[in-house]
């Protein structure tokens, strides 16, 4: 697989992304995908090649990228991660998107070895080596040297009058343990202790000074759903001090232009949130890239904007520049002919405003 690395990161150096940059030159950034959670061992990854006819300028490995654990029974070792990017790698489709759009990437609990892993889990260190390996992360990088051990970071393009932040956070490697339920259905309990943490104290220190930052278009990526409503399984309803934090953060920032997108459940949907005090939230689900759901859930249908998409699907963010006001276009697309919107939501930036 040597050749296939070396071609890796020679396509890196010439569509990389530029860390606090532009990464578009003249042009603004104004189409954007992303997709989450591809098993190396399912052979159609179709759907990367579909990315690559919407032509977007940047694409967000936004979770899930590979499946480093043993089935969600425990955790992979150094070499079985490996190996699952070496799959991947191989990839024809992947090649072909990697090669011919822009990347930058978070990781979630299967790229960590670990299925719904958290700060205890055993193989993190590794797989956060591996990881930085296989996305070209340069070694002078701030994910190399985080002072809590996070892989977070930030990136910034296009002029004052355009300019897009994409945040990356991570909620993996700080995250409390979860409170196991006794039910026969939930997984996770709510932890409602003030000590429990999705971002542990350095990153949310961090993230609050990124908001001060200026910026038209904030897109936070929150690998698992941020706006959703709690049913047991990991999302930030399960700590809801966090997610009140986040909103809290929000406000006290004064930070504009704020939407989520997460990946996670194996289906998509556009959810919409109204927190007191704040313009409308949005998160826009898209997974999974190999496999998906037998169906939409109906937990989330009292905040789902428009119908959901149960099928393989990826996610396309189009800004219009041009538009008065501005607007973001919030979109899912599945692996289908025509290549047409299956979720498609129009947001003014004016909305996003205090």
């Amino acid at each position: 697989m040597k050749k296939i690395f070396t071609l890796f990161a020679i396509s890196s150096l010439l569509f990389g992304c530029t860390k606090n940059g532009s990464g578009t030159g003249e042009t603004p950034l104004s189409v954007i995908s992303f997709a989450s959670c591809s098993e190396q061992f399912l052979g159609d990854k179709k759907i990367f090649d579909r990315i690559v006819e919407k032509k977007p300028q940047l694409y967000i490995a936004s979770g899930d990228n590979i499946y480093g654990d043993f089935f969600a029974l425990a955790p992979g070792t150094p070499d079985y991660i490996q190996g699952a990017y070496d799959q991947l790698a191989g990839d024809k489709a992947w090649q072909n998107l990697r090669s011919n759009v822009p990347m930058i990437a978070m990781w979630d609990d299967h790229d960590t070895g670990d299925n719904d892993g958290t700060s205890s889990n055993p193989v993190k260190g590794p797989a956060k080596n591996l990881f930085f390996k296989f996305w070209n992360i340069p070694k002078d990088a701030p994910r190399h040297n985080r002072p809590d051990g996070g892989i977070y970071d930030s990136y910034y393009y296009g002029d004052d009058d355009h300019k897009v932040q994409i945040i990356l956070m991570d909620i993996r490697w700080n995250h409390t343990p979860y409170k196991e339920t006794q039910h026969p259905v939930l997984s996770h309990d709510t932890l409602m202790s003030p000590d429990a943490t999705m971002l542990g104290a350095e990153q949310w220190t961090w993230l609050e000074g990124e908001l001060k930052k200026p910026a038209k278009v904030r897109i936070i990526l929150s690998t698992v759903q941020f706006n959703s409503l709690y049913n047991g399984g990991e999302n930030w309803s399960t700590l809801p001090l966090e997610k009140q934090k986040m909103f809290d953060l929000i406000k006290s920032t004064q930070a504009n232009g704020v939407f989520f997108i997460s990946g996670d459940v194996h289906y998509a949907e556009l959810t919409k949130l109204q927190p007191a005090g704040l313009y409308p939230i949005y998160d826009l689900t898209s997974s999974g890239i190999t496999h998906h759901e037998d169906h939409v859930p109906n937990g989330n249908a009292s905040i789902r904007v428009g119908d959901g998409w149960q099928f393989v699907n990826f996610g396309l963010i189009t800004i219009d520049w041009n538009a008065s006001p501005q607007t973001v276009k919030l979109e899912i697309y599945g692996n289908t002919d025509p290549l047409d919107a299956k979720i498609s939501h129009t947001v003014s930036l004016d909305e996003l405003k205090f």
